[in-house]
């Protein structure tokens, strides 16, 4: 029978922080907000140390109350403070995270919605905070949330990574109006449910250490009876009872909050009474050569001593009866070897590059070594989340790994970019810039992230953008999409849209014809609303305006042909420029009389016009046809009338100066009206 153990067992970092915290000498009495954690092992041992577990605070007076790892809700917190209990926070960073992401998404006026169990005391704490409004949901996603205009989702921290990803693809598959989804299943929730669920496919029966009341373990326990036969046990006394066949394979997996002494109870019991574990090192220990009793392993680090140094290499003993060998390219880091820095005796720190002799030598290198030195030196300076740069070697399920001297990185597929990352294959070989989110010393490992920085100069760039995008300023952008009523442009990386009537001041068929995707245009800013997320550019106010250019190309008094495009009773309209038109009045249509102009223009004529005048202001252009007609020939009849000399005027005999007016002169209106009026003398 073989035994197989998972590689993560024992207490998750969350656990081991809120035990780290029952150490330290508080104000007695002691309290914990509910069970430190889901094992009455740990809470039973607690107890005879007297800190003692309450679910109601009104039994406490006074003394320390310890927030457990899943925290408490709001008012647990504001009862503690009004009583004056000192109370220490243990509430793991990660749920705290969560507890942060909903104040601020509820405070802007996001509806929130958390994947996890309603009851569980994380979740509650969660829902505390925005006054116990979300709606909580461990299946389906809720319909009701489909109305949401803004809303916001999380997990809770020991949810199930499968389901959650599901549900993650259908918000996006559905395309819900304003949504943001945080993953903030704890990393180590994921690795313990991925590495169930591989151990169980290859397994005879699974082995689930933990507590009954465990959610994370119960989970696993799921996750591994699908794929094979699975027992749920917290200690050795529960495998008297289940009986195990010869040649199975056994895989052991733990809770987060199992302890290290139930894991070693049950896998001694295993051990003792079914067969020799064969753990990891023991697989590794079948690929080794023996040789003088000295083990050699491929990646073996050693420390060797120089017998001489050439333009080839470097010659080295290490305790074997066959010399070891440091190429020239394996000797330093920036490739300046110098058969001369290494003088006989000299001892270097290497790695063995291979456990077989190759031409009757074992192959070493010190770049490797000094590489990993680099990295230890790098990882000091890191603490604080300073950015590294890391190449990935390889991915894993749920990550990326790669090496920072002799840490082993893990970056989540939740941490590379801002969007969940499904096909990891294309990251391999590639750089990677991370900022650590936990860095493990005695087990050499650190988990980082990516997607911090890229969220951190993507909320810098919105801060300049909407700094300097205001109305009038000129950008440059990007076509990504045209649709029926505009084009999208990315700016700086913020979308926006032209909308279809700011694209040209002429009619077009299609947007195609002037904007085209993937090339950079400028663009004016028309509107920016940073509450709203949305800016309006404007692409035809860059361009000249058409009535400018005809203008432009017709100043007053040229002459041009251009072509009739409709005929009104008053004149008509001739194309100056595409998009431009000009008016031919019916006075001058022509040097002749014109009664109708429909019977000397029809729609679609070229005919000769001159420009009279131009209105800016108003937008219009005067032409002229007469203007450019040959003057008409003069009508016989007219030109003899107009030949014939004129009858002299008869004159009226002129009166002389000083004559009296006479009433009895003709033509007298003036008499007329006072002819009936008496006039009385003084």
């Amino acid at each position: 029978m073989q035994i197989i153990r998972a590689k993560n067992l024992g207490f998750c970092f969350g656990v081991k922080r809120s035990l780290a915290f029952t150490q330290n000498d508080y104000p007695k009495p002691i309290y914990t907000f509910g069970a430190l954690i889901h094992n009455s092992r740990i809470v039973n041992a607690l107890k005879k140390e007297g800190i003692v577990a309450v679910n109601d605070l009104s039994e406490v007076d006074k003394g320390t109350v310890i927030i457990r790892s899943h925290g408490a809700p709001v008012e647990v917190l504001e009862l503690a403070e009004k009583k004056g209990l000192n109370v220490v926070d243990a509430t793991c960073p990660f749920v705290s995270k969560i507890r942060s992401i909903v104040a601020e998404k509820h405070a802007a006026g996001y509806d929130i919605a958390i994947f996890g169990k309603a009851d569980h005391p994380e979740v509650v704490g969660i829902n505390s905070i925005c006054g116990y409004t979300a709606t909580v949901f461990d299946e389906a996603f809720p319909e009701k949330l489909y109305d949401s205009e803004k809303l916001c989702v999380v997990a809770q921290t020991t949810s199930s990574a499968e389901k959650f990803e599901n549900i993650i693809d259908k918000i996006e598959k559905d395309r819900l109006k304003t949504v943001e989804i945080f993953d903030t299943i704890c990393y180590t929730t994921k690795e313990r449910q991925r590495e169930a669920e591989a151990l169980s496919e290859q397994c005879d029966v699974m082995l689930v250490i933990g507590g009954s009341d465990s959610s994370n373990t119960a989970k696993l326990k799921c996750i591994c009876e699908k794929n094979c036969r699975t027992y749920s046990v917290s200690g050795a006394d529960e495998l008297k009872s289940i009986k195990f066949n010869v040649g199975e394979k056994i895989g052991i997996v733990a809770g987060a909050s199992t302890p290290i002494e139930s894991i070693t109870e049950v896998i001694g019991y295993m051990e003792n009474n079914y067969t020799e574990a064969k753990n990891e090192e023991f697989l590794q220990a079948v690929d080794a050569v023996e040789t003088n009793g000295k083990t050699l392993r491929e990646g073996k680090r050693m420390k060797v001593k120089v017998t001489y140094a050439d333009e080839k290499g470097i010659t080295v003993d290490f305790g074997m009866k066959i010399d070891g060998r440091i190429a020239a390219d394996e000797a330093t880091l920036d490739d300046t070897y110098n058969p001369a820095d290494y003088p006989q005796g000299m001892e270097l720190d290497v790695i063995l590059l291979s456990s077989k002799a190759e031409d009757g030598v074992y192959p070493f290198s010190k770049k490797k070594v000094d590489k990993i030195k680099e990295g230890d030196k790098i990882v000091d300076t890191i603490r604080n989340g300073e950015e590294f740069a890391l190449v990935v070697e390889r991915e894993t399920k749920g990550g990326l790994l790669g090496k920072l001297g002799t840490y082993t990185v893990f970056v989540p597929a939740s941490q590379i970019k801002e969007r969940y990352i499904h096909d990891l294959k294309p990251f391999v070989g590639k750089t990677l810039r991370l900022s650590r989110l936990e860095i493990d010393d005695t087990k050499r490992r650190i988990v980082a992230s990516q997607k911090v920085i890229l969220e951190a100069e993507r909320k810098e760039k919105e801060q300049i953008f909407w700094t300097n995008v205001v109305p009038g300023v000129v950008v440059s952008g990007k076509v990504k999409g045209i649709s029926k009523f505009g084009a999208f442009v990315s700016v700086d990386g913020v979308d926006c849209l032209v909308h279809i009537s700011d694209i040209s001041w002429t009619k077009f068929k299609s947007i195609e014809d002037i904007l085209h995707i993937g090339k950079k245009y400028d663009f004016v800013v028309l509107k920016a609303d940073r509450e709203k997320g949305k800016v309006s550019l404007g692409y035809k106010q860059l361009q000249k305006h058409p009535f400018d250019v005809a203008i432009e190309n017709h100043p007053v008094g040229s002459v041009f042909t251009g072509k009739i495009t409709s005929l009104m009773p008053f004149g008509a309209f001739v194309e100056v420029e595409p998009g431009v038109e000009g008016l031919v009045h019916v006075s001058e249509a022509s040097n002749t009389y014109v009664k109708n102009i429909n019977d000397i223009f029809k729609v679609g004529d070229e005919v000769q016009v001159k420009v009279l005048a131009v209105d800016s202001e108003e937008k219009k252009i005067t032409l002229s046809a007469k203007a450019c007609l040959p003057e008409a020939p003069e009508d016989p009849a007219k030109a003899e009338k107009k030949d014939k000399p004129r009858a002299p005027r008869k004159k009226e005999p002129r009166k002389e100066e000083g004559s009296e007016w006479s009433e009895d002169d003709g033509n007298n209106p003036f008499a007329d009206l006072l002819k009936d009026i008496d006039i009385k003398k003084d």
